[in-house]
């Protein structure tokens, strides 16, 4: 049987929440039924890690921003391997690849939906533009998948009809995952003595992931928890600002920045608690990462982590912005390790029934397959 053939489209200028799903979902996608391609508009980082699992990657680089020749080599791509499904993700890919697909007269265009544009861009100017090109070309793509329900929510009230909107929630390699990897020597690492505790942040340095409202929890908690240590896991603009908070606050003896890590499975394991404070999210791969390390998570509730968390079970929630909550609940977790030890366990479990890599590439495959049959594939 002929292989169906996709081509997903994609920035790769950096290696967020979308690459790394795009990367999960090529590695989990029965390679016997169909024959996946990327084109990234940047050379890397997520450009060689496609290619380092075994895929054709075909990088089309943009000079800038407004740089739209890629247009028409993708177009030319797609005509000669003769792609039954273009897979947009990203604002930049999607305005890109939805041009070409449309110069290419292709006529199956699939949209990933990852985030909340409005919180993606700090400058009026950019999230303008953006929101311009997106909306544009929307009528382009014949059908959305988003990662949560809010966004699923969101599209249809943009007018987007539901009949063409999937949700299907991002999935985690669990094997990755091991809640009984020892996070030891990251402690001794950064000088963390074993009883001291220790929560943390894996996110970018943006204002959307609430840096901020954590810094000045911090200083709340660290009142009733003397010696506690908070991670600040990740590479980004607002580091500078960040640091100046901390001494503002007067902890800087309690933060440390860490900066860009790949042993995050093993940071993680190395704390208490995992803690995201974000203002807007999609559907975060940090809380899901948490939860498959049986550590207690507490998440702003925003964007899909309600979907994930139930309060009190598997992990807390506090609403965006709220310092003293965030300050309450990490200082409950710390403070009363039971109780937490039992809703990471059930955090995992969680994970392990409904956000996997399997589950998320068979409802893909599955609605490739829907869009090909009604096309007449």
């Amino acid at each position: 049987m002929e292989r169906i053939k996709v081509l997903h489209i994609i920035g790769g200028g950096e290696f967020g929440g979308a690459e790394q799903h795009l990367l999960t979902l090529m590695r989990h996608i029965d390679r016997a039924e169909f024959d996946l391609h990327a084109a990234c508009l940047f050379t890397g980082p997520l450009a060689p890690l496609i290619r380092d699992g075994g895929f054709p990657v075909h990088v089309f680089p943009m000079r800038n921003k407004a740089d739209l020749s890629p247009i028409g080599g993708i177009a030319s791509l797609i005509k000669r391997e003769g792609f039954c499904i273009i897979h947009t993700h990203g604002v930049r890919a999607n305005l890109i690849g939805r041009l070409a697909a449309r110069r290419a007269e292709a006529g199956r265009v699939v949209t990933t939906v990852h985030s909340v544009l409005a919180f993606d861009y700090n400058r009026t100017l950019d999230r303008w533009i953006n929101r311009l090109s997106e909306f544009a070309t929307r009528r382009i793509t014949g059908h959305f998948i988003t990662v949560c329900d809010m966004l699923a929510g969101q599209l249809r009230s943009q007018g987007i009809p539901g009949d063409r909107i999937t949700t299907i929630h991002n999935g985690l390699e669990l094997e990755k995952y091991d809640p009984e990897v020892d996070g030891t020597h990251i402690r001794q690492e950064f000088e963390i003595g074993q009883d001291v505790p220790a929560a943390g942040i894996v996110a970018r340095l943006h204002p959307v992931k609430g840096h901020i409202y954590l810094l000045e929890a911090a200083a709340l908690a660290a009142r009733k928890i003397p010696g506690l240590r908070v991670m600040i896991v990740g590479t980004g603009p607002d580091r500078p600002g960040l640091e100046e908070a901390a001494s503002r606050l007067g902890i800087n003896r309690n933060i440390i920045f860490t900066g860009f890590r790949k042993d995050i499975p093993e940071v993680i394991s190395s704390l208490n608690c995992l803690v995201l404070p974000s203002l807007s999210e999609g559907l975060s791969l940090t809380v899901m990462e948490g939860m498959a390390m049986k550590k207690p998570v507490i998440a702003t509730a925003v964007g899909g982590t309600p979907e994930i968390i139930t309060p009190g079970q598997d992990g807390l929630l506090v609403p965006p912005a709220d310092v003293p909550a965030l300050a309450e609940a990490i200082v409950r977790v710390v403070s009363d390790p039971e109780p937490a030890r039992k809703m990471a366990e059930e955090a995992r479990r969680t994970i392990e029934e409904r956000f996997t890599a399997g589950l998320m590439a068979e409802k893909t495959a599955g609605l490739y397959r829907n869009l090909l049959c009604l096309k007449g594939h």
